[in-house]
């Protein structure tokens, strides 16, 4: 049949499926014979245009026609005509609950995603209806189905596959059709009729069949899919209501239609899915409901004015994954959404825990870090609580340009330890959507617009649908629109929340408390500069608004006051609340405020960023809402004055509402005449996460601007504050360079913060900067003129680069939240003075008659005026004025000559400002000014050659500035005496000294002195003794010298000199005591000598900066935080001819970082000395000409690392336990130095012989040996402390030249001995090595004494000492006793032996067994005799031997044979004696006895001694095969030289890199392991 009729038939069928809304699914239909015994429903599936034959069509479940002739010319019939597959399938034996059981066990079908192409490689597979035709079949042909779907049956059963198939049909097919109802082709051909003698059906290609590639997502039950524009409800109601197909058109969603709904997880599965699927990427190019899921550097296109972006780091995986990707899609939109039309994006959720950039841009150009395209910039994954990880429900508006915006998302991955890129733990989720004016503007004058009446319509309940939209408008107030909307005044709620943004005028919400309900949505009212409320009022609505409102961004408004207690409660219902960026809110945190205070300092002290692990349970909500709540403690800081007292805002005269602060980033405000410009530190710190735009415009193309400021006009410019960073996160508030901008990576790192004045015209079509400040120093008050040619002028803050420049300073542990300052100035457009009449009418006007007081200030410029009398030639209108309250400024006045006529004038409370007056020759009618009470600012007054009539000035309470001048001296200065801000001499060609400032004794601030071609000296400031700032000396070509500054004492900033090209010496310091900031001196090519011989501190805690402002203030108030008053750096780099750095020995302290590098010929030892002083923590001395040794002591100061780099002649060792972290490339260190004396032993003068090791001869330890040895000393030129250095180290040998047993070795402990300690002692002892000397060898001891130069003293050595473990032998061993009657014994011993020697012998005598005497006698004695007194009759004696070894071990006692006295045969009675049998035996017995247990128990320690000797051999020589084994140089020994040694000087690896530790276990004072 016809497409027509098919459609027709298809609207008839799709009635029979079931739509459910709330689960958003199609259910199973009632019946669905006919879908595939009705050839007409899904025929002609054509693969290529196949022709239907035998008069049937190629239905996907039957034939028709013919008989049931079967489709033929590419297309397949899957089953017989005249089975009815329902009917069949009602019939199968199947069991449909285990089926359904498996189904929900196996989960979701997400195999089906992987069959959305289901041809396989030869062209051929059948379509959705077609499989599901197959498996509705009673027996299953598996052959006709596509194997994905064969995979499918298998894992889910048939009955779930054939369901989702034929649902996916009908989503597919409507997602899916063109006009007409055709993917690819047109029903409606003029040129071809439906009867094609082919047989086809007048679609190219077969353009009605079901497309190859199809999309199945199973999503969750919440899911709202579309069509187009339409959910599936909206499609079914179109089917019920009429011919939907046959009109149905793709269409531009609403403006006003919320992007389509998908829950996180639905859109992470979506996101999976088409990152693997090729033919569903190329789809995403003409479906924008996929393309924002796809990632690409060459960008993605999104043609819908609404829709949703998705990636998420469940698609990466790591092969292939470099250091980071880039994510670049493009929102197009159709001609019918004009250019400036706001597209509202909604950043739902952006985390990363590596560092990752989300940028939106206006058009199609992105990647431009300047200019007018970037609306967003979000920085996350950093460090700190200012850098978070993770941002919810976050508004930008981006408007679009070209039809076009650009949104990119970039993000560095971190590694891991093992060095694998960690592409987990980020996402991407936000949806877009063009935002509808609700109510209506009508378009006016520069994209202004005006109220119309709106044709939307209000429910019952009076709540708008959609969203209120109000942006860019003229509008005033929340009531004046209610006056001109009958919408509005009815209005009682929106469904989508409210958004009033970017409008220039809007001043007040009064009336919007009408607004009682938002229900679901957020409430934005941002960046209306001049919506000027009190914050109470506005907490009072919010407060009574009921829905579910998810975030309030109430940023960068004019809301003032002190939040109330009422905020707490607000903060309960909403935890995102911005307030950032409200300059006069002011007063004490909310009492809420206080516990997330502390939850901060966890955050910050812990590193804790409360990272989501979105597995969606309980904990994790209340995680991420404290997180949340976290960004609304940040947003009560940031950008306004919150925690400082309202008084000091002027609370009771009331808040300006001239005030403005900065913008959301893209966006500017607008300027009036005059006004104020105030921001904070703190929120340009969290633009290291969320950028702004601190711009303010004045577009003077604007024909009403020119007519109220004429082509005359001059910016004045008043600063109460200032700050801006110049330090690039180097230092917390600009700490590193005292506030002061050096110009200079060095001191002010990379990035350089600028509040600058920018001027635009033809010429300067990106700007030309035309004034700039920057740092802490509170600037010179400044006039500009404003050309005629300038098209619109810029208060900004921009960003300077500095020349790169890698320097490795110390990461200060402390990154406490903290207002370090705040820029506030006052700036006014005014039309000047050019006229000598008006001049003069003006004084008339404004001059008090009686004080002679003008009362305010006079602005004399662009004198342009021809004719006699007109001209502007001196101030002789000015002779009766004795004061002026304000300023006095003439710049820009050609015809001026002199002040001639301002001779009365005494006083000027404000400023004054001389400038650019080209023929300005004198200015000697000052002659009676004694004081300014602001500042002087003389510059750009070439002709004018003196300061005569300044004489009797004597103080400036502001800053002095001489610039560009023709000044040949500073002679008229003589009685100044001080300064109260800045002294800049910048770009005064003539000047050659600084005579005339001669009782100059004090500047406030800093002294700044640049660019001036003549200055040789300082000559002139000989009083001058406190600078209260900054000392800036830099490209002055011919200053030789400091010649001038011998007084000075103290400055409380930084000392920077700095390309000099002839200055030679700086040694006129000679009294400066302390600097408080940094000092750095640098490129100065002729610098020869440094001399500072009085300082006592660099960079000290005691130093009391003049930026530090009453609001730098700890917001967290931490705990025991760091001082970082020391974090500052002393640098001396690139004098390439600097010999002599001479610094004071009594300094007390240095700044953390000490940097003396690339100068060729500073030479000598390394300045140790100072590097030990303070609180130095980083040191770099690379490429000077520095050396010797590293000083031992710098081991124990609180230098943490030193880089050594390029000084060739440093060498030495290092302590082992340095903890200090050392780099030396280019050097000798770790190897001896040359030309230096080793150690001496402190003897050797008096006796060389006694510088020898002391050990005793022998030793029965088998463990140890003791030894002493004197000490030694340094005799070379090294530091006294070098002394301490002195390292001993010894050997054991077993022969006197020979460290066979241990290697020389480092004596760690040593115990001082001897007289004055001149002697060392100390015990080697292997116990823990589990081996023992040998019994029987002689060691001896080896020490020499090294320094940290590397040098060695020669060896001295021990006489050896004998290790005897045995006791004297007597197995051999007798005694005998000879005892007369009359008294005379003799007692005589032999056969004790011992290793060692007999030292000496106990010889015992006893009666009765009981001891008379114990005699010891020499070794080499044998005999000993004596004489006993009474002797009696029967009395047994014996005697009894004990021999000790030289070792000091006893022997066992041998005993004698018991004897009685005998006569003598020589005396007078020859008595016999007789023994008594009875004592004899019992004498005899007992003796055996005594000496059988003492041998016995003698040769079983004998075996045993042996045993472990044995068992000690066979380790050692076991270990000292492994270690040969392990490519070691050891001698391999013998099993019986192993306990020799364990080790020797060649058991090291070559590499000397490996340590081997042997463990045994177990050892219990035996044999076994």
């Amino acid at each position: 049949g016809s497409s027509q009729s098919r459609r027709e038939q298809m609207r008839e069928e799709s009635r029979k499926w079931e739509y459910d809304p709330e689960r958003d699914s199609v259910s199973k239909p009632v019946s669905v014979e006919s879908m595939f015994s009705d050839n007409n429903i899904f025929n002609n599936n054509n693969r290529g245009g196949g022709s239907n034959t035998a008069g049937g069509s190629n239905a996907a479940g039957g034939g028709g026609g013919n008989g049931g002739g079967s489709a033929t010319q590419g297309s397949q019939t899957a089953v017989s005509p005249s089975v009815n597959p329902i009917a069949q399938m009602a019939q199968v034996d199947l069991n449909r609950d285990q089926e359904k059981k498996k189904i929900e066990e196996a989960g979701p079908v997400a195999d089906l995603a992987q069959a959305a192409g289901r041809r396989d490689e030869g062209g051929n597979g059948a379509t959705d209806v077609e499989d599901a035709a197959v498996l509705s079949s009673d027996v299953v042909d598996y052959n006709k189905l596509a194997p994905s779907i064969q995979t499918a049956v298998d894992q889910y059963g048939r009955e779930r596959v054939r369901e989702e198939l034929m649902e996916t049909f009908v989503k597919e097919f409507f997602m899916q059709t063109g006009p007409g109802g055709d993917p690819g082709g047109s029903d409606n051909n003029p040129k071809a009729s439906d009867n094609n003698s082919d047989g086809s059906d007048n679609n190219s290609g077969g353009s009605d069949n079901i497309p190859a590639e199809l999309v199945l997502v199973m999503e969750e039950e919440d899911q709202e899919p579309t069509l187009g524009s339409l959910t599936f409800e909206e499609f079914f109601a179109e089917v019920e209501g009429g011919d939907f197909l046959a009109s149905f058109q793709p269409e531009i969603p609403l403006w006003d239609k919320p992007p389509p709904t998908l829950t996180r997880k639905q859109k992470s599965v979506r996101s999976r899915q088409l990152s693997g699927l090729g033919p569903l990427q190329a789809r995403t190019s003409t479906d924008p409901t996929l393309a924002g899921f796809v990632c690409s550097s060459d960008g993605v296109s999104i043609p819908a004015a609404q829709g949703y972006i998705f990636f998420d780091s469940n698609v990466m995986g790591t092969s292939g994954v470099g250091s980071g990707i880039s994510c670049v899609w493009l929102l197009d939109f159709p001609e019918t959404v004009p250019d400036g039309t706001v597209v509202g994006i909604n950043v739902k959720r952006f985390a990363s825990k590596s560092p990752a950039t989300l940028t939106a841009f206006s058009g199609t150009q992105a990647c431009m870090e300047q200019g007018d395209s970037k609306f967003l910039e979000l920085h996350i994954g950093g460090q700190g609580l200012t850098s978070v990880r993770s941002v919810r429900e976050l508004y930008a508006f981006v408007p679009v340009a070209d039809s076009s915006i650009v949104v990119q998302f970039d993000i560095q991955f971190e590694q891991t330890e093992e060095n694998v890129v960690d592409t987990s733990g980020f996402e991407l989720d936000l949806t877009y959507s063009s935002m509808q004016q609700r109510p209506r503007l009508a378009e006016g004058d520069k994209g202004r617009r005006s109220l119309l009446e709106d044709e939307a319509e209000l429910r019952e309940d009076g709540v708008l649908s959609g969203w209120m939209t109000l942006y860019g408008s003229n509008e005033t107030s929340f009531r004046g629109i209610e006056s001109k909307s009958g919408l509005i005044a009815a209005m009682t709620g929106t469904e989508k929340g409210v958004f009033i943004i970017n409008n220039q005028d809007f001043e007040s919400l009064d009336g919007i408390e009408r607004i009682k309900t938002i229900e679901k949505g957020p409430i934005v009212i941002s960046n209306n500069p001049r919506l000027h409320m009190p914050i109470n009022e506005v907490i009072d609505w919010l407060n009574g608004v009921d829905g579910d409102i998810y975030s309030i961004d109430l940023s960068f408004n004019d809301l003032y006051g002190q939040i109330p207690e009422s905020y707490c409660d607000l903060l309960e219902k909403v935890p995102k609340i911005d307030l950032s960026q409200n300059i006069n809110l002011c007063g004490e945190l909310p009492s809420c405020m206080k516990p997330l205070k502390d939850a901060a300092k966890d955050v910050y002290l812990e590193d804790d960023d409360y990272e989501d692990d979105s597995d969606g349970d309980e904990d994790d909500e209340e995680e991420l809402n404290e997180e949340t709540q976290l960004h609304s403690l940040m947003g009560l800081w940031a950008g306004n004055n919150v925690g400082e007292s309202c008084d000091l805002l002027n609370l009771t005269s009331g808040f300006s509402d001239d005030t403005i602060g900065c913008s959301p980033l893209g966006y500017r405000a607008d300027l009036k005449n005059q006004g104020a410009i105030e921001f904070s530190s703190l929120y340009i710190e969290t633009q290291e996460f969320k950028d702004s735009s601190c711009v303010w415009s004045l577009d003077r193309m604007d024909k009403m601007q020119r007519a109220r400021l004429g082509d005359r006009s001059i910016l004045i410019l008043h600063f109460d504050a200032l700050y801006t960073s110049i330090n690039g996160g180097q230092a917390l508030c600009n700490d590193l360079s005292s506030g002061h901008n050096f110009d200079s990576a060095l001191i002010n790192g990379p990035l350089i913060d600028m509040f600058a004045v920018t001027a635009y015209n033809e010429t300067y079509k990106r700007g030309n900067d035309i004034y700039t400040a920057s740092g802490s120093e509170l600037p010179a008050p400044m006039a500009i003129y404003v050309n005629p040619s300038f098209d619109r002028l810029r208060l900004q803050l921009i960003q300077k680069s500095t020349s790169p420049l890698e320097l490795d300073l110390y990461e200060p542990s402390n990154r406490a939240i903290q207002q370090c300052g705040g820029t506030s100035l006052k700036y006014a457009f005014v039309e000047p003075i050019s006229t000598l009449e008006d001049l003069t009418s003006f004084v008339a006007k404004y001059r008090n008659t009686v004080t002679g007081e003008v009362g305010r200030s006079i602005v004399v410029a662009s004198c342009n005026a021809t004719g006699n009398g007109t001209k502007i030639e001196d101030l002789s209108a000015l002779e009766s004025v004795t004061k002026i309250k304000g300023d006095l400024i003439v710049m820009n006045c050609p015809t001026l000559r002199s002040f001639a006529g301002a001779e009365k004038l005494l006083n000027v409370t404000d400023s004054v400002m001389v400038q650019m007056n080209s023929g300005l020759k004198s200015i000697k009618g000052f002659t009676s000014l004694r004081s300014v009470g602001g500042s002087l600012v003389l510059e750009g007054n070439k002709k004018l050659r003196n300061l005569t009539g300044l004489g009797n000035l004597t103080q400036i309470g502001g800053s002095l500035l001489l610039s560009r001048t023709g000044l040949r001296s500073f002679r008229g200065l003589e009685g100044l005496e001080d300064i109260g801000g800045r002294l800049s001499i910048v770009s005064n060609s003539y000047i050659s000294d600084m005579d005339g400032l001669n009782l100059l004794s004090r500047v406030g601030a800093s002294m700044v002195v640049k660019y001036n071609q003549m200055l040789k000296s300082f000559s002139g400031l000989g009083k001058l003794t406190q600078i209260g700032g900054s000392m800036d000396i830099q490209l002055n070509q011919k200053l030789f010298n400091l010649t001038g500054l011998e007084h000075l004492i103290s400055m409380d900033g930084s000392f920077a000199l700095f390309n000099n090209p002839a200055m030679e010496n700086m040694d006129q310091l000679e009294s400066l005591l302390r600097v408080g900031g940094s000092f750095v001196v640098g490129s100065n090519e002729d610098l020869v000598s440094i001399q500072l011989p009085a300082v006592k501190s660099i960079g000290s805690q005691t130093s009391v900066a003049l930026h530090a402002t009453p609001d730098r203030r700890k917001l967290l108030d931490y705990e025991n935080v760091s001082d970082e008053s020391y974090n500052h750096i002393f640098a001396v780099e690139y004098n390439t001819k600097l010999r002599d750095l001479n610094i004071s020995d009594d300094i007390e302290g240095l700044p953390w970082n000490f940097y003396v590098g690339n100068n060729q010929y500073l030479s000598g030892w390394i300045p140790w000395d100072l590097l030990t002083k303070g609180s130095v923590r980083m040191a770099s001395l690379a490429y000077n000409n520095f050396s010797g040794p590293v000083d031992p002591y710098l081991c124990e100061s609180t230098v943490e690392k030193i880089t050594l780099n390029g000084n060739k002649d440093v060498c030495g060792s290092v302590p082992e336990d340095c903890p200090m972290d050392i780099v030396a490339a280019n050097t000798n260190l770790r190897k001896p130095c040359k030309d230096i004396v080793a150690p001496t032993c402190i003897l050797e003068s008096q006796d060389e012989q006694q510088c020898t090791v002391i050990a005793p001869e022998h030793s029965s330890h088998p463990k140890e040996i003791t030894f002493t040895f004197p000490k030694y000393e340094l005799e070379d030129g090294l530091p006294e402390s070098f002394n301490a250095s002195i390292e001993y180290q010894f050997a054991v040998g077993t022969h006197p030249e020979k460290a066979n047993v241990n290697p020389f070795t480092r004596i760690e402990e040593i115990n001082n001995t001897g007289p004055n300690g001149t002697f060392m002692s100390y015990t080697w002892n292997v116990e823990d090595r589990h081996i023992s000397l040998i019994s029987g060898l002689t060691y001896y001891v080896l020490v020499n004494a090294y320094d940290l130069t590397g040098a060695t003293a020669k060896n001295i050595v021990s006489g050896g000492t004998m290790i005897d473990v045995m006791p004297p032998d007597v197995t051999d061993a007798k005694v005998e006793l000879n005892v007369d009657e009359d008294g005379p014994y003799r007692i005589k011993w032999r056969g004790y032996e011992s290793k060692s020697g007999i030292s000496n012998y106990k010889v015992s005598l006893l009666r009765d067994g009981k001891v008379v005497n114990t005699t010891s006698v020499m070794g080499d004695t044998m005999s000993l005799d004596g004489i006993l007194d009474g002797i009696k009759n029967g009395t047994i004696f014996s005697a009894e031997v004990v021999a000790e070894s030289m070792a000091g071990l006893e022997s066992p006692k041998v005993m004698s044979v018991a004897v009685v006295p005998i006569p003598d045969s020589g005396l007078k009675n020859d008595r016999i004696l007789v023994g008594v049998g009875v004592g004899v035996a019992l004498g005899c017995l007992t003796t055996a006895g005594i000496i059988s247990f003492f041998v016995l128990r003698h040769l079983k320690r004998q075996r045993e001694k042996e045993k472990e000797e044995r068992w000690l051999r066979k380790l050692n020589s076991s270990v000292f095969t492994y270690l040969q084994g392990t490519g070691t140089q050891a001698h391999k020994l013998a099993s019986d030289q192993g306990s020799e040694s364990l080790s020797d000087s060649h058991s090291f690896d070559a590499d000397r890199h490996k340590n081997r530790v042997f463990i045994f276990t177990d050892i219990q004072s035996s044999t076994e392991l």
